[in-house]
C-alpha cells in the first residue's frame, strides 16, 4: 500500500487509534519509522504511535513510499483493519 492511499483512505478516522503491524500472526506497536528507497518501514517497539503521531512524522516522505515491515527485507502491507482501538495494517 502507497503512503498516500493509506493517508487518504484513514483520514476520517480517530487520531488517537493506535497504530500497529502483523508479523508471523502477531501484532507490533510500530514506534518509530524508517526510510529505506522507496519503502516506509514500520519500526517495532514497546509503545505505539497514534494515527496523529504517524502522520506526522510521515508528512515529509513522498506518497509513492510503499508502507512495509522488515523481516529479511521489506515486506510490503496491503492494508489494514481496525480492532480495540487499534489500526492493525497487515
Amino acid at each position: 500500500m502507497r503512503l498516500v492511499d493509506f493517508n487518504l483512505s484513514v483520514a476520517e478516522l480517530d487520531p488517537h487509534l493506535q497504530v500497529y503491524f502483523v508479523q508471523d500472526k502477531r501484532n507490533f506497536p510500530v514506534e518509530s519509522l524508517r526510510i529505506e528507497d522507496n519503502w516506509l518501514i514500520m519500526v517495532a517497539g514497546k509503545k505505539a504511535l497514534t494515527l496523529d503521531q504517524f502522520k506526522a512524522r510521515s508528512q515529509t516522505i513522498s506518497g509513492a513510499a510503499q508502507l512495509a515491515f522488515s523481516k529479511n527485507g521489506p515486506h510490503k502491507l496491503f492494508g489494514y483493519h481496525l480492532r480495540s482501538g487499534k489500526l492493525i495494517l497487515g
